[in-house]
């Protein structure tokens, strides 16, 4: 049922990127108590010189929860 969004610069090795999933999926089961395979998790690795763009476009249809210094 619930979808994570990660979006990051491009560089980071693949096993990387598996474990930083693997953990967010695990934070919602120990705090959700959500099942793991209930829980879906994507990555959309963007350019430095776009990634600022990008994500604050995507972000305005989203509630921002938590934000960071670039988007408010």
């Amino acid at each position: 049922m619930p979808h994570i969004s990660l979006s990051l610069y491009p560089g980071r090795k693949g096993e990387d990127i598996e474990a930083a999933c693997h953990s967010l999926q695990q934070c919602l089961v120990d705090t959700a108590l959500w099942k793991p395979d209930s829980i879906s998790v994507s990555v959309e690795e963007i350019e430095p010189d776009v990634f600022i763009s990008q994500v604050k476009s995507k972000a305005k249809s989203e509630k921002i929860v938590i934000s960071s210094d670039y988007i408010k």
